[in-house]
């Protein structure tokens, strides 16, 4: 798509502190300056083509649903990376997932802006991993990301907690050699890998010392069953639980893009009743919401990087 070029522009701090309605410490702060990430406002008519396109998707494609049935789409997905990795590819490139930066446009405080910095979709969830890392997990012993793919999010925690032992977990295997080589690489000499099942926990896992927990854009895949998840995490009781995700709970169906980030999930099978189960869970004094959050930064399709924060009673 050929669209009209603005001036370009460039994410500062200040942008970030609007969209996420936060004071950015000072480590935030350095991370976002570091990025530098360069963008183009795009005109009216470019902004409907792209409305256009995301309406003929929903109403004409076969959009592929989320699912227990997609294992082996994972599994081959995370298998790739361990083959970038195996051949001496460049660590930070080689464990980086493949469905980014698909559209070289990107959703920015309700509207699309298009990317000049190469790799922005990336960077920017980057810098909302790393407002949680800074913000929740500097102080805990064992840190745990479920779905944790590759393991690429764990590194923003280690650059927070120097002394964590950090723990991927995913269904895929793939992902669990990803990081077992990373470990005898020498990567990360407390890294380590660990197989769970969304769908099917395993309540015989322990979860070790002053624990965290997080999730980045994997219980989409679960759609409505996320219940025994967090039955699990409730049982186990870490210390706190961030989760980034697809909430529509967070979103306006009033306004025009939310409504259609809305529709997206449903079509795809994302996570669907997440945070109104949470809010119930409260009620009944069984967790407690800590916070709910749009960042307002997403991809074409959708905004799902909102995060939600709880810890269990």
């Amino acid at each position: 798509m050929n669209i009209i070029k603005s001036a370009f522009k460039r994410v500062s701090v200040s942008d970030i502190e609007e969209l996420f309605k936060i004071d950015a410490s000072s480590y935030l702060k350095s991370r976002i300056r570091a990025l530098n990430l360069e963008y183009h406002e795009i005109s009216q008519a470019e902004h409907d083509k792209l409305l256009t396109m995301i309406v003929k998707s929903l109403t004409e494609g076969n959009l592929i649903r989320a699912g227990e049935e997609r294992r082996d789409e994972w599994e081959d997905g995370w298998r790739e990376n361990l083959g970038f990795l195996r051949t001496g590819q460049d660590i930070s490139e080689a464990i980086i997932p493949k469905y980014f930066n698909k559209y070289n446009v990107v959703r920015w405080d309700r509207r699309f802006i298009q990317p000049i910095s190469e790799n922005f979709e990336r960077s920017s969830l980057a810098i909302i991993v790393d407002y949680i890392a800074d913000t929740y997990f500097r102080h805990f012993s064992s840190i745990y990301e479920f779905g944790c793919g590759t393991g690429h999010n764990l590194f923003s925690m280690r650059s927070v907690n120097t002394t964590a032992k950090l723990h991927g977990l995913d269904w895929a295997t793939s992902s669990q050699e990803i990081i077992e080589s990373m470990r005898s690489y020498g990567v990360d000499g407390n890294i380590f890998g660990i197989n769970f099942d969304y769908f099917h926990p395993n309540l015989e896992l322990n979860l070790e010392g002053e624990a965290g927990v997080f999730t980045v854009a994997s219980l989409e895949q679960i759609g409505k069953r996320w219940d025994k998840f967090i039955d699990f995490l409730i049982i186990k009781k870490p210390q706190i639980c961030v989760h980034i995700e697809p909430v529509s709970e967070l979103l306006d169906e009033n306004v025009l893009l939310d409504y259609m980030s809305i529709e997206y999930f449903k079509k795809r099978n994302y996570l669907s009743g997440f945070l109104a189960g949470l809010r119930e869970f409260e009620k009944m004094n069984r967790i407690e919401i800590i916070d709910e959050r749009r960042t307002y930064i997403g991809s074409l399709f959708i905004e799902g990087y909102s995060i939600v924060v709880w810890r269990p009673l």
